[in-house]
């Protein structure tokens, strides 16, 4: 199972997949907000023609936020999510000088996957998601 950028910083890279994922996105994140704008980065993970398992992150001042991931629950636990962690690291050192992330908090299997990846717990000044979450950063 392969993970291929399909949208980077405003470039559809497969359209295809992209306008596929946003079909998916919007399903399962229904009333949240559109998070397909031009300072965003996109990837998934694709078998037998269907998305399994996807990730998003998005740029503002050399700080790289990670925006979305997913795994269709029947792939859970074969190591996507670590893989999607990995993968969008790499491209923040590129860009940025941080990243940050969150996590619900009754969420352990995600809150392991970042610890595991050197992420610490910290407590922003804004909760951009609000209460609830744990809230992650590494530098980079």
């Amino acid at each position: 199972m392969k993970l291929q950028k399909i949208y980077s910083c405003g470039k559809i890279i497969n359209l295809d997949l992209y306008n596929r994922l946003i079909v998916l996105d919007t399903t399962l994140f229904q009333g949240c907000e559109n998070e397909f704008k031009r300072n965003r980065d996109w990837w998934v993970v694709v078998e037998n023609g269907k998305i399994i398992a996807y990730c998003g992150c998005l740029y503002s001042e050399r700080v790289c936020i990670f925006n979305r991931a997913w795994v269709y629950k029947k792939y859970r636990g074969q190591g996507l999510q670590r893989r999607m962690i990995t993968t969008r690291l790499n491209a923040a050192r590129k860009k940025c000088y941080v990243a940050i992330t969150y996590t619900l908090a009754n969420n352990l299997i995600s809150a392991n996957n970042l610890i595991k990846r050197k992420f610490l717990l910290y407590e922003p000044h804004y909760k951009y998601v609000g209460d609830g979450v744990l809230y992650f950063k590494i530098d980079l």
